[in-house]
């Protein structure tokens, strides 16, 4: 009997070895052949505007994108009869055929406003899911490769945020990434690295939304009042009321003009620490001094 069990066992060790080390890994869904002509880097296409475009494929990043048992034509129901450039709007409105209620959002939110006006520059969704900035390299959300993953977040957002012409086109000064990675949830979320247990601390998304991100000073956004900011606060801090929200002053540095009471504060900690530690460092000093002194001579 355990002779039996003894064979069943490495059998079965066999089997999952087998299909651990000598198998082929998984591809694409590619029924119709399109990645022979599209996996080579040097295809393009010169469209009626008399523009050159690419159209490789990367079928590395394919094979392991959330999208890889998606069949080709899904997405390009006529993939030899399009003679218009996507633009990020329009691949949003493909994105929606499937994801419609995320797409209801972003079409409502700041980002999807902006470029209903045909602002480029705003977010669609593979610039936040996308590393190579292509629906044929999304990663699933709870990967932790992914742009949208918790711990990734506010890089991702920064993409956008942190160019300077960008943002100044749109009026925003604050440097947004600075601040909140100075801040408690910024360095807890730096510290969790990929430690689950770590990562429920507050990430960008978590006060300005996901999908339905509104402009901060909308009184629909979840920072646009009082009232909304609390209940962003609540989410993470139970009974947060009114003035627990009142002291978030946001991404705007402390100055005299904004904030005078916090920037006082501030300037008052750093020549606390400073005067510390240049005290500490007198006395040592002085006491290193005094026992090379009179320390008996041989």
């Amino acid at each position: 009997m355990k002779l039996l069990l003894g064979l069943a066992l490495a059998a079965i060790l066999l089997v999952i070895g087998y299909f651990t080390f000598f198998t082929s890994p998984v591809l694409a869904l590619d029924e119709k052949g399109c990645l022979q002509c599209h996996n080579k880097p040097d295809i393009k296409k010169t469209t009626q505007q008399g523009q050159v475009i690419s159209l490789f494929v990367n079928e590395k990043e394919l094979n392991v994108s959330a999208h890889r048992f998606i069949n080709c034509d899904q997405c390009h129901s006529k993939p030899h009869d399009t003679p218009a450039v996507p633009t990020k709007i329009t691949s949003a409105e493909k994105c929606g055929t499937c994801h419609q209620y995320e797409r209801k959002l972003h079409r409502e939110s700041i980002h999807g406003q902006s470029l209903i006006r045909g602002e480029e520059g705003a977010a669609n969704c593979v610039d936040c899911h996308s590393n190579a900035l292509t629906p044929h390299s999304v990663v699933r959300v709870l990967s932790p490769e992914s742009p949208a993953y918790r711990r990734n977040i506010a890089d991702t957002c920064d993409r956008c945020h942190g160019n300077e012409k960008l943002m100044t086109s749109y009026g925003i000064l604050e440097k947004t990434y600075e601040s909140y990675m100075r801040s408690y949830h910024g360095k807890v979320q730096t510290l969790a690295k990929d430690d689950l247990r770590k990562l429920n601390m507050a990430t960008c998304t978590n006060c300005h939304g996901v999908h339905d991100i509104k402009k901060a000073k909308d009184p629909a956004s979840k920072v646009g009042s009082l009232a909304n900011l609390k209940e962003a606060c609540a989410q993470c801090h139970p009974g947060a009321d009114e003035n627990f929200a009142r002291s978030f002053i946001g991404h705007e540095e402390a100055s005299l003009k904004s904030n005078p009471a916090i920037y006082y504060i501030e300037r008052g900690f750093l020549l606390l620490t400073a005067s510390v530690v240049a005290g500490g460092l007198i006395v040592t000093t002085l006491a290193f001094v005094h026992y090379t002194w009179r320390r008996p001579k041989k």
